[in-house]
């Protein structure tokens, strides 16, 4: 992975598209430490690191696992 794709903020909006949750989803999850944390970027802006959005992503079980358990 190139260090600038690890750097990579989102926004809140492109969370949202990525993952499929709504706001209130995803800082619930958040809070509940199941979601990575956000980065304050400003005094009233924050972000996440995309690498850390796709891992998290990555690390949900596929359909069919769930399935057959």
């Amino acid at each position: 992975m190139d260090k600038r794709d690890e750097l990579r903020i989102l926004r809140v909006s492109e969370v949202c598209a990525r993952t499929g949750y709504s706001k209130t989803s995803l800082y619930r999850l958040e809070a509940e430490g199941r979601f990575p944390k956000r980065v304050k970027l400003g005094e009233n802006s924050t972000g996440w690191y995309a690498h850390e959005v796709d891992e998290y992503l990555a690390s949900l079980p596929r359909a069919a696992d769930v399935a057959g358990a």
